[in-house]
């Protein structure tokens, strides 16, 4: 099973943990997505016809996602969408010749990715650290500590395996009652899936992220999406 998730209790007069632990983790999903790949993988994948060879994509798909714990889906889709979008772009400015690369070079990659998309983030202080949030809410750890627990806020681990806190939570154009209310609703999620969910476009808002769509007043609308979102 693949995990995203720490169940580490908060050190003693540390900074509260959060529930995204994903950095931590791609060592052992990378071996355990290879293994559940090389159950599944057609040898002849490349001589099938292209309507077989899509059908066995959408299989492959499918196994993926029934090989991990229903919680954990949300993450995982999220960063295959990513990366194909990265691959999709990428093929399209510059056609490459094909070449095969491993299931754990391709986690270990999109780790790296991960990695320095954190690290972009902290830099553009779209992520802070704790202190810095609890700073500019005027909120004491205690208080961060128990709306993390809440699930009203959430983190995700920095570039550097420490924990970061999405800025719009502390920015004034934004309700912050709002958007705990929609983090509290996404439930359990891992804090990289619910930064996802936050921050990327979807059809279902008319192509506009759910931040975009809440700056806009369509809570209802964002809550709903939530709601399906958290259900995937």
């Amino acid at each position: 099973m693949v995990t995203y998730q720490s169940h580490r209790k908060p050190e003693a007069g540390g900074e509260p943990l959060a529930t995204d632990d994903t950095s931590a983790n791609h060592g052992a999903s990378a071996a355990q997505l290879a293994e559940v790949l090389q159950s599944y993988a057609a040898p002849d994948a490349e001589a099938l016809p292209m309507n077989i060879a899509q059908e066995t994509f959408q299989e492959a798909y499918a196994f993926l996602l029934n090989a991990v714990a229903q919680d954990d889906r949300p993450a995982l889709i999220a960063y295959m969408r990513r990366d194909l979008d990265r691959v999709a772009e990428q093929e399209l400015a510059a056609p490459s010749v094909q070449h095969q690369v491993s299931t754990q070079q391709f986690m270990a990659d999109m780790a790296e990715q991960e990695r320095q998309q954190r690290q972009l983030d902290v830099a553009t202080k779209k992520l802070l650290s704790g202190a810095l949030l609890r700073e500019k809410l005027q909120v004491t750890p205690q208080a961060l500590s128990a709306a993390l627990k809440a699930r009203r806020l959430f983190a995700l681990r920095g570039p550097s395996g420490e924990y970061a806190y999405p800025a719009f939570f502390a920015d004034p154009r934004h309700d912050r009652q709002v958007l705990e209310k929609v983090s509290k609703a996404l439930g359990s999620l891992p804090g990289a899936a619910k930064w996802d969910f936050f921050t990327v476009q979807r059809l279902s808002l008319g192509g506009k992220s759910p931040l975009d769509a809440l700056a806009k007043g369509k809570v209802d609308a964002v809550m709903a999406a939530a709601l399906a979102y958290a259900d995937e």
